[in-house]
């Protein structure tokens, strides 16, 4: 089924092409033309501007025969299966028009015969020297070609490519990926086929014998480092720890070469931050071809930088407006590779939205530091430099946030966290320190009757400290270029106030009451989230785009309720377009005249479809649908109907849907889209679509680069 569905897959992007006014990436799904009528319409044989201008960002030339060439798709058809083991397969087309003979279309038939599978399978290594008879042979563990498996001309060319990886690695540097040669005996019958791999005997001995490293020096800014007594290793403008970068190079003198380890330390060495350009260079020994030379050479990075912007400033809370921000990185601060980077800005935010009249602007100051250097003894083995150097990292962030109808507020989290990758797809991040504190001040009349009528909303607001470790696991596969599904996970786990609660238990003996450290009350909560999506390939320009988020928060022992900041909320324009940051939710709760700050809750669920497509070279529509909501896990009198009903999650859920345009400037994608609010569970039944509450939820939404 595996075969079936690569040759299928195959097949269909070497015979389709997508005829003018296609939709959803196939040919046999089409809508009127619209783009071609376009081009045939500014078409003129004396060329203007505009019209060559309208032409390229908004046509598209009329898709031919000639074009297609199908005599040459034919034959490319018939190559796919040839080389999945299908010999002898043969095929034809037909070629038809319509009465005006001004569309034509192509039937292509295929005779394919059953495939021709792998009887055995020899590795022959009678005529190689014994220094690599033994390799040879140990390479069958890892081989692509397997008995009883259909021939497949791509697995026998990674079977040389994994030869010509395994012998790099155990220091045969002149072994080369001709030097394998695999031979086919299809005179078996009964469609099976003998495989002899071996090693092409005109190749020397030379060339398939290990080579050590003779000599091995590093170069940083063309100044080679020479002084082995020196505890670090200089250039002009600065210096780096020996031992640290001689921990992360995997190649020294006396050593058999390995590609492995040259790739290692590369990667290593651009990971650092600090360097440009790394690379490793071998040279044969003059007159002994079993030794090398090698030179790591490469430059270094501007230690520091100091940048301005001033730029228009998206949140995905659903607030644009101008930020002015300063920014300043220093590289190797402490000659480890430790990078030190500071963040300043200063931003007027105002709502967007279809609710935004109710929600105040906000204004603030945001300071952010952090301190990253690489992690070279990790305190957990499964921690590991295989796929990427570990970072440790010393982050602060301080924020001032005033929204001028409710409260000012003051917060600040600071975290040690640790990041690696277990596979190139797999990265980890666990914060093994997480510190928060937040607290409000200057609230407004609005705000505090708010407040006095709601003890869950105070109580998650007021002087929130919060002392936990978190733990992010990330898979990303989400490129579609070479295949047709691309995917994406990304899961969180975030426990709180256990240690203090812990610490509390073993030093106090007050087992009732609220809780405190240092005089301040601190929180006790699981938080539980993911992010999961998934891409389809529709054509050559189209995407299917499709994710579900969601999460739960527990609070427990010394918390009644979640911390606000803590909490679940929906909104903006990455999410439940076109509706405002916290105007919907809990449930089927409503809020008429106070603030939006109760709408949010301790659990949330959402799913968004987009279909994207091509509409000129720096034009691209969308056609879209969210659903989703967030929900209390127990009934809060002050928020009526916000609890969660788990027999009723879809019908307690919004659904809107919208349209828009995105234009792609290279450095910025911009979205502009409109959105309506199809589904409000809200209302009472009867009214709940749009068609029978007659009242105008849609409006514009804008946005910076795709919302997932």
């Amino acid at each position: 089924m595996k075969h079936d569905t690569k040759k299928l897959t195959k097949l269909y992007w070497e015979l389709w092409d997508l005829p003018n006014g296609a939709f959803w990436g196939t040919p046999f799904f089409r809508l009127i033309p619209t783009k071609l009528i376009i081009y045939n319409w500014f078409y003129t044989k004396k060329e203007r501007k505009f019209n060559r201008w309208m032409r390229r960002n908004f046509g598209e030339e009329p898709v031919t025969i000639e074009d297609v060439d199908p005599d040459l798709k034919l034959r490319k058809a018939i190559n796919i299966y040839e080389n999945h083991g299908h010999f002898g397969t043969t095929g034809s087309y037909q070629l038809n028009y319509n009465k005006k003979k001004n569309k034509a279309y192509i039937h292509y038939y295929l005779e394919i015969p059953p495939a021709y599978t792998y009887h055995d399978i020899e590795y022959v290594a009678d005529s190689l020297q014994k220094s690599i008879e033994k390799p040879f042979l140990n390479f069958q563990q890892q081989a692509y070609l397997h008995t009883g498996e259909e021939f497949d001309l791509d697995s026998i060319k990674l079977e040389k490519k994994q030869m010509w990886n395994y012998f790099q690695d155990l220091g045969y540097y002149y072994f080369d990926e001709e030097f394998v040669e695999v031979e086919a005996d299809t005179t078996l019958g009964n469609k099976e086929i003998d495989i002899r791999v071996q090693i092409d005997q005109g190749v020397s001995d030379a060339k398939i014998s290990r080579t050590k490293i003779n000599d091995f020096q590093i170069e940083i800014d063309s100044i080679t480092q020479g002084n082995m007594d020196d505890k670090f290793y200089r250039w002009q403008s600065g210096k780096i720890r020996k031992d640290l970068l001689d921990t992360l190079v995997h190649v020294s003198p006396g050593e058999y070469y390995s590609l492995k380890q040259t790739n290692q330390s590369i990667q290593n060495l651009s990971q650092l931050g600090i360097f440009a350009a790394p690379g490793i260079n071998y040279n044969e020994v003059d007159g002994d071809s079993s030794r090398l030379n090698s030179v790591l050479s490469m430059r270094t990075l501007n230690a520091t930088t100091i940048g301005v912007n001033a730029r228009g400033n998206y949140k995905n809370t659903g607030y644009m407006g101008p930020a002015v921000g300063l920014n300043l990185t220093q590289l190797n601060v402490f000659n480890g590779a430790e990078n030190l980077t500071f963040n300043l800005e200063g931003y007027y935010d105002f709502p967007i939205g279809v609710y935004r009249e109710r929600v105040s602007n906000s204004s603030g100051v945001t300071f952010g530091a952090e301190l990253s250097a690489p992690l070279i003894k990790t305190p957990f083995q499964f921690i590991n430099q295989t796929y990427s150097l570990p970072k440790q990292s010393v982050s602060l962030t301080a924020n001032y946030n005033n929204r001028r109808d409710y409260f000012e507020m003051v917060s600040w989290t600071a975290a040690y966290g640790i990041t690696w990758k277990s596979s190139p797809k797999i990265t980890h991040r666990i914060n093994l320190i997480d510190v928060t504190f937040s607290d409000i001040g200057n609230t407004t009349e609005r705000f505090d009757t708010v407040v006095a009528s709601n003890p869950s909303l105070r109580n998650s607001l007021i002087d929130q400290f919060i002392l936990g470790t978190s733990y992010t696991f990330q898979y990303n596969n989400s490129s579609t270029e070479s295949k047709l599904i691309g995917t994406y996970f990304e899961g969180n786990i975030e426990l709180a106030g256990n240690a203090l609660g812990l610490l509390n238990t073993i030093f106090t003996n007050d087992e009732k009451g609220e809780k405190r450290i240092l005089g301040i009350r601190y929180s006790q909560f699981a938080r539980f989230s993911y992010d999961f999506r998934a891409y389809l390939r529709l054509g050559k320009y189209n995407q299917l785009a499709f994710r579900n988020v969601g999460g739960i928060g527990l609070a427990y022992g010394n918390s009644e309720y979640m911390p606000y900041i803590r909490q679940y909320f929906m909104g903006g324009s990455n999410s439940m377009r076109p509706l405002s940051t916290r105007t919907l939710g809990p449930g089927r709760y409503i809020e008429l005249d106070q603030a939006e700050v109760n709408q949010v809750g301790d659990m949330k669920l959402e799913w968004n479809l987009e279909f994207r497509f091509r509409i000129g070279p720096r034009f691209n529509g969308a056609l879209w649908t969210d659903a989703g909501n967030i929900w209390l896990l127990k009934e809060d009198p002050n928020r009526p109907y916000g609890e969660v009903r788990w027999n009723k999650i879809f019908q307690d859920s919004y659904l809107t849907t919208g349209a828009g345009i995105r234009i792609d400037l290279n450095i910025l994608l911009l979205r502009f889209d409109y959105g309506i609010i199809l589904y409000a569970p809200l209302f009472i039944d009867g009214y709940k679509w749009v068609w029978q509450n007659k009242i105008p939820l849609h409006g514009p939404v804008i946005g910076f680069g795709y919302p997932f």
